[in-house]
């Protein structure tokens, strides 16, 4: 993983939903509470408020009692959930996993600079690693070694996991999910539900290594077996099987693509061999996720 981190100084995540429960320093216009900085609206007064946020000049000029709202000012829990299933660890060559761990952590310096606080989930198996919520600048080195002890192995059932995360953790935040997505689009949107059922803003990150791009590049024929599964199968890639392959191809990240306009979801793709710190600085700030402080 890329150690110096300063080319992301002045950047924060772009949120719109996921308010939390704590005072914090995001503004979330259009959700108006009693007290704050920021003047927002005015509501009829109703017995109950507190009558130190009674709008006095509005009384002497309306007659009528009116009560200041501010605009909501709270934390912002950014969840970076990062799958670790054995796909992640092929093609060899590809290093999906080496490019999605950089790519965590450099979202969660992002965040952590922001004064937004982060929770760190590797998932992997029945029994995900999550942090606890991590809200100083210095927690980025705990992340960073959360991430270098992190293997891959086994299989997840993404769909089932995020649904059990967004029970585990009913506040709403920013969730963020680092993935190759070698599963069927179906599970992907069932754990994008679960998520915005809870209200959480969700950016989906998909890793793709150049080898399941173009898989000529790595063999011609051979026995494929799958790590997760067990599962074997001759493959010859005669030009028929490698158009019928870029067919299916193309019908997954359509899918994917589709299931996250359906889910109000932000998809983005990495190609395991570009640059992460071209995708964190360019193609999101494009997408309108990341912007400059």
């Amino acid at each position: 993983m890329r150690q110096d981190l300063g080319y992301l100084s002045g950047l924060a995540l772009h949120v719109h939903r996921g308010m939390g429960e704590r005072p914090g320093d995001r503004r979330f216009p259009g959700r108006p509470q009693s007290a704050g900085i920021e003047l927002e609206a005015h509501s009829p007064y109703a017995p109950g408020d507190d009558l130190r946020h009674l709008d006095w000049n509005a009384v002497g000029r309306l007659d009528a009692l009116l009560v200041r709202r501010f605009t909501a000012e709270r934390e912002v829990v950014v969840h970076i959930l990062v799958d670790l299933s054995a796909s992640m660890t092929v093609p060899a060559r590809d290093d999906k996993l080496g490019a999605a761990k950089e790519l965590a952590l450099a979202l969660a310096y992002v965040a952590l600079s922001a004064n937004d606080a982060v929770r760190l989930a590797l998932l992997a198996g029945p029994a995900p690693r999550i942090s606890p919520v991590l809200r100083q600048r210095e927690s980025v080195a705990r992340v960073r070694q959360m991430l270098a002890d992190a293997g891959a192995r086994g299989l997840l059932a993404l769909g089932e996991t995020l649904e059990s995360y967004a029970r585990r953790h009913p506040t709403p935040g920013l969730a963020i999910v680092v993935s190759d997505l070698m599963m069927d689009p179906a599970e992907v949107e069932r754990g994008l539900h679960a998520l915005r059922m809870r209200r959480y803003q969700v950016l989906l990150l998909h890793v793709v290594g150049p080898g399941e791009l173009e898989p000529g590049r790595e063999f011609s024929r051979g026995l494929l077996e799958d790590v997760e599964s067990g599962a074997t199968r001759p493959v010859v890639l005669t030009p028929a099987v490698l158009a019928r392959y870029r067919e299916t191809l193309d019908q997954h990240l359509g899918a994917l693509e589709a299931l996250a306009d359906r889910s109000e979801t932000v998809y983005a793709r990495l190609v395991s061999d570009a640059s992460v710190a071209e995708f964190v600085t360019v193609e999101l700030p494009r997408l309108g996720v990341i912007r400059r402080r």
